[in-house]
């Protein structure tokens, strides 16, 4: 019988940079030798600032999928542990945040929350060339990102990052060169800057700023404003699932932003596009819980067993 929770796997803490305590990665082991088999890497939201969302926050999903191949007959969850190699979550420097105030002067700069674009996609690139520099394994993986995560992980798709800023990890080595996944999930992404931001209000315009920027530099980086075709970049990287989920349950983002990236994608031409708009649960409620992102998952994983259209 499988394992029924994150707490039953072998579970290793890596450091993946030096410049911030925050450049680290999780790894819980499933079947790591087992090239044939997914890697599941996840990357947080929590609006680029909040210290109170970790790489720890994913456990709960690893529950869930664990705890339904353990617990049931049919073949579906079960099929997604066996396809599974192991589960990875990583945590990337956050901007600062103005509920929890750092003094710059007072604190240590491997603690300091300062991070601005293109600091977060930078730490999520150079987590994963990590990852598969250390595990051979680790090119065979699935990206899922919530809400920030989400975003960080088309930005990575878009070629928005810059790994020779003087503030980011060193670029991997030519013997180990970044490899795109096999599959990308978002759910609750946050893809428009500006259009969100007026639609919502200041408060989202307050931690846009932290992150990226003023705002005439937004649609610079944001990943619905990408200059070139997402199309071309996913057939580089192998053309697998894109699953793009949201939830009418979120209180945080609102539909338009699916929207417009579903629409943008599908005019660029994207194949194995997958749009889900019946997740249950509000912005958080849907990670904490673990269940509809377990969920996610096997759709992924499902078609990339070549079943589902």
């Amino acid at each position: 019988m499988a394992s029924s929770s994150s707490s039953s796997l072998k579970y290793t803490l890596h450091q993946y940079g030096t410049d911030n305590d925050l450049q680290k990665v999780g790894v819980w082991d499933v079947d790591i030798a087992n090239k044939n088999k997914y890697w599941i890497i996840y990357i947080h939201g929590g609006a680029w600032r909040d210290p109170r969302i970790t790489l720890e926050t994913f456990k709960p999903t690893i529950d869930q999928i664990l705890l339904a191949c353990s617990s049931s007959s049919s073949s579906s969850p079960c099929s997604s542990n066996s396809s599974i190699a192991a589960f990875a979550s990583l945590d990337y420097r956050l901007s600062p945040h103005p509920s929890f105030p750092q003094d710059p002067a007072a604190t240590p700069p491997a603690r300091y929350r300062g991070a601005r674009h293109p600091d977060h996609v930078d730490d999520a690139r150079a987590a994963l060339a990590f990852l598969q520099a250390r595990y051979d394994s680790a090119a065979n993986y699935v990206l899922v990102g919530h809400s920030a995560g989400g975003c960080i992980g088309l930005q990575m798709l878009a070629g928005l990052c810059s790994s020779s800023s003087s503030s980011s990890p060193s670029p991997p080595p030519s013997s180990a060169p970044f490899v795109f996944p096999r599959a990308l999930v978002s759910f609750e992404g946050i893809y428009d800057f500006a259009g969100i931001a007026a639609r919502l209000g200041p408060a989202y315009a307050e931690f846009l700023a932290g992150a990226f920027g003023e705002e005439q530099g937004w649609n610079g980086v944001a990943p619905l404003e990408y200059k070139g075709s997402y199309g071309e970049r996913w057939r580089e990287g192998g053309g697998g699932p894109l699953v793009l989920a949201w939830s009418p349950d979120d209180e945080l983002v609102d539909e338009p932003e699916i929207d417009a990236m579903e629409r943008r994608l599908r005019r660029d031409g994207v194949e194995g596009l997958v749009v889900l708009k019946d997740l249950r649960g509000n912005h958080d409620e849907i990670w904490e819980s673990g269940k509809e992102v377990a969920r996610l998952v096997e759709v992924a994983l499902e078609r990339l067993r070549g079943g589902g259209a």
